[in-house]
């Protein structure tokens, strides 16, 4: 059998390393020609031979125990002569592959440096080994040997040198190249860092290419660098769902092609339901959402039209509002939205137009004017609305200040109540336009104002002996009889005389009447 296989672990070789190692042989003591065949069958000539056997027992029980004992059994020990005391068993070397010699052994004597020498560099090789072992099994959990490439090869390479060495119990040398591997070790811890940052970096750009084995290897590794990284985490699971999220979105594709938006925008969604980061399933779903609400859009701007030229306001802006919702920001939305209410506005004013001009056919005034003022508190500019309500104001002035002469024609008893009734008659008379109402309002007013005009022959009879005056008209001295034209109203008549008490009168002329006749004396002496 040609030794161990390379593949075997290095704690199975540390094993052996350590079970070896054990083994020193002891010189024997000086003996005497005659003693010599004494000490051969003695208990202590034969403890090297025990100790070997149960040494390479244990070590064949760890290993297996069947291929130790084949190759022992191929491979037997031979001892040598009882050598001076300056010499010891060493052992072939081992090859740098870390196999154990093959053939049977022959120890040869060679000359040593001294036991306590040989156990200092045995333990400083065992405790290399040992920083050695560790460095490799905290890279080998994080997936040192996938990554590692030449520097990890290297590292194992040093390790079997260092290992052979040590079999052949040359500690000095081990310890070197446990130490170089030790170094290459701690160089490759160095890099986990820069490893990381470049394994999730081609992770991504293997996502990105749709490469999912590739992403999930990349993944792997950096998680085994460091377990808790949540991008590597996430990705990975992205990484595993990749196939299936590019079917979805190469099916959603081909419905885009065949204009079938719905569907095409079912697969981009549940590709994101997938994975929420992928970048081409999200802008194929808003690209998709976007020529649907396009579609919707012009829909609903076209039925708003069409409601709009059907003087459908309500339900015109109802369709604009629903674009609009597709479409926040849209001009064409705010322009048709304005439309509706220049058409709605321009109804309601052309509504109180009518309105306005009904009441004027009916002189109902007062409702024109509201109609006007309507008007004007929607576009203050509306010439028809202003000139209106000035017509208006100006015909319900003149009604309700010839109606107070209508409801009080005594009033115009008064010179200043009758120059203002003339200058109102006046311009009752030149108002435009009159209608039946105003115009039967205006010619009463007109008989009433003439009637108030008329004078009515008033005959004042005396003694020839009494003064006689009239107030508002005058003195009018002694007589026995005199005629006056009063305007209708109301006088006092007062008549004085000497030793005689005043006389104090009061006449009513109103008009109509064809003549008042009234006597004034004064006829009680004082």
């Amino acid at each position: 059998m040609m030794g161990l296989q390379k593949g075997q672990t290095l704690l199975s070789r540390l094993s052996l390393i350590r079970l070896v190692g054990e083994v020193e042989i002891i010189p024997p003591a000086k003996v005497s020609a005659k003693d010599e065949g004494h000490n051969r069958s003695s208990p202590r000539y034969q403890y090297p031979l025990k100790a070997f056997a149960m040494i390479f027992a244990l070590v064949a029980l760890l290993l297996g125990g069947g291929i130790l004992f084949h190759y022992l059994s191929k491979n037997p020990v031979h001892m040598a002569e009882a050598p001076d005391e300056n010499a010891v068993l060493a052992p072939k070397k081992a090859n740098v592959t870390g196999e154990l010699p093959t053939g049977g052994v022959v120890p040869e004597l060679v000359q040593t440096a001294d036991p306590e020498q040989l156990a200092k560099e045995k333990e400083s090789a065992e405790q290399k080994l040992a920083d050695f072992l560790h460095e490799k099994k905290e890279l080998d959990e994080k997936g040192g040997k996938e990554w590692g490439g030449g520097l990890y090869a290297g590292m194992i390479q040093l390790g079997q040198e260092a290992d052979a060495l040590f079999i052949n119990k040359e500690y000095s040398s081990a310890s070197n190249k446990y130490e170089e591997a030790l170094t290459k070790a701690n160089e490759l811890a160095n890099q986990t860092d820069d490893v990381l940052t470049r394994l999730m970096e081609e992770g991504r750009i293997a996502l990105t290419e749709g490469a999912a084995e590739r992403a999930q290897q990349n993944f792997s590794m950096a998680l085994m660098i460091d377990p808790a990284n949540e991008f590597a985490h996430r990705n990975l699971e992205r990484a595993k769902k990749i196939e299936a999220v590019l079917q979805l979105i190469d099916s959603a594709k081909r419905y885009e092609k065949t204009n079938n938006l719905s569907f095409a925008l079912t697969d981009y969604q549940e590709a994101l339901g997938l994975d929420p980061e992928s970048d081409q399933a999200r802008k194929g779903f808003k690209r998709v959402k976007g020529l649907i609400a396009g579609e919707q859009f012009q829909q609903f701007m076209s039925s708003g039209f069409a409601a709009l030229h059907k003087s459908e306001y309500e339900v015109a802006r109802a369709g604009f509002l629903k674009a609009q919702s597709f479409k926040p920001n849209s001009r064409e939305v705010q322009d048709a939205l304005a439309q509706v209410d220049q058409a709605i506005r321009l109804a309601r004013i052309e509504t109180l137009r009518e309105k306005a001009l009904a009441a004027e056919q009916s002189e109902d005034w007062q409702r024109a004017l509201e109609s006007y003022v309507a008007v004007l508190e929607m576009d203050a500019a509306i010439q028809f609305a202003a000139q209106g309500k000035v017509r208006s104001l100006e015909q319900i002035r003149i009604a309700k200040r010839i109606n107070f002469y209508l409801k009080k024609p005594g009033v115009l008893e008064s010179d200043r109540h009758m120059e203002n009734a003339l200058f109102l008659l006046q311009e009752a008379l030149e108002t435009e336009p009159k209608g039946p109402r105003l115009t039967a309002q205006v010619e009463k007013f007109e008989q009433i104002v003439k009637m108030a005009q008329t004078p009515v022959k008033v005959t004042l009879e005396s003694d020839n002996l009494t003064e006689v005056a009239v107030y508002k008209v005058g003195k009018l001295g002694r007589f026995y009889t005199r005629d006056l034209d009063l305007r209708p109203g109301t006088y006092t008549v007062v008549g004085t005389r000497t030793g005689y008490k005043d006389v104090r009168q009061k006449i009513a002329v109103k008009a109509g009447k064809n003549q008042v006749r009234i006597t004034v004396k004064c006829r009680e002496m004082i």
